[in-house]
């Protein structure tokens, strides 16, 4: 994997692209979304087909593929934030000339849950940091101060080490006691498992691996947490963060496992420190996280810091 680059802070006044690499937003959110990139001062551009397309893609896989290379490649672009996740980055991942990017000066992309995919694959390819953050549509429409305040402070004027603290109403809970250090990669997880094997996936030796997921049933993550064991990703990483798996239990728990009894399942035999209920997923108060950069974890003290 290539040394690692961090992008530069974002100045007052920047020029933001949003695009869409899988899938478009509805229209009324994401008109939300841009005008509060404009209230914060920042210049747009916008890709064609942000808001249509056909069925769930944001226009053909080339159109893409070509419209994310050509906002990577734009001098006068400083960033780029996604309209919104859905489906679509598994199809153009292998359509992304990444030769031509790799002598290209990175700069922050920010999105989560299908963006995983092309997060990971910068990481792998070209050695980026990229940033799991709010999106367009669905988050910078109606964001929370907690979100609100990570996605512009990493941003903007990243002071490291970042002490990643939940909001006061939502604590960490420890699975499994211990220590870890190690390149802090993740996602989605529905996301990340296709990727294992492949080109475009990271190495995950020593690294702390997050994960979150929406609208997975359970056995569904039960599979997904074993194809990670299969792997030998729980042989390799050094620790594990869970954020928030939205909408994949029924409400009465004594109709399904739980997620812990999941963890128990699949995690039986290791022994790296393991801490879940994680501010971070398809929820509203969400960390925003620097894929590739380093962090420590000690469950004693509760504490998650990204090291730089």
């Amino acid at each position: 994997m290539p040394e690692t680059k961090i992008p530069k802070p974002l100045k007052p006044g920047a020029t933001i692209g949003v695009i869409a690499p899988a899938s478009a937003a509805k229209r009324k959110p994401a008109a939300r979304g841009l005008e509060y990139l404009r209230s914060k001062g920042y210049k747009v551009v916008k890709a064609p087909y942000l808001t249509r397309g056909k069925h769930y893609l944001a226009g053909s896989d080339e159109r893409r593929a070509k419209l994310l290379e050509e906002f990577i490649l734009d001098d006068n672009i400083d960033a780029i934030i996604c309209i919104r996740g859905g489906y679509g980055i598994l199809r153009i991942l292998d359509k992304i000339d990444f030769s031509r990017l790799k002598n290209t000066t990175p700069k922050p992309i920010v999105g989560y849950s299908d963006v995983t995919a092309l997060q990971l694959a910068l990481l792998r390819k070209l050695g980026w940091v990229s940033y799991s953050g709010p999106m367009v549509a669905p988050d910078l429409s109606n964001i929370s101060g907690f979100s609100e305040k990570w996605l512009w402070d990493i941003l903007t004027n990243p002071s490291y080490p970042l002490d990643l603290k939940n909001p006061p109403n939502k604590q960490f809970q420890i699975f499994r006691n211990g220590t870890a250090q190690g390149p802090l990669i993740g996602g989605c997880l529905s996301l990340i498992t296709p990727l294992l094997g492949t080109q475009y996936c990271p190495s995950l030796k020593n690294a702390i691996l997050v994960i979150e997921d929406i609208g997975e049933k359970v056995y569904r993550l039960d599979k997904l947490l074993h194809t990670l064991r299969l792997h030998g990703v729980f042989e390799e990483i050094s620790g594990l963060i869970v954020g928030a798996m939205t909408d994949c239990f029924p409400k009465n728990p004594e109709k399904s496992f739980t997620f812990n009894d999941l963890l128990a399942s699949s995690l039986k035999g290791y022994k790296f420190p393991v801490i879940t209920n994680f501010a971070y997923g398809h929820i509203n108060q969400r960390f925003t996280l620097p894929w590739g950069m380093t962090a420590r974890i000690d469950t004693a003290q509760s504490k998650i810091l990204i090291t730089e």
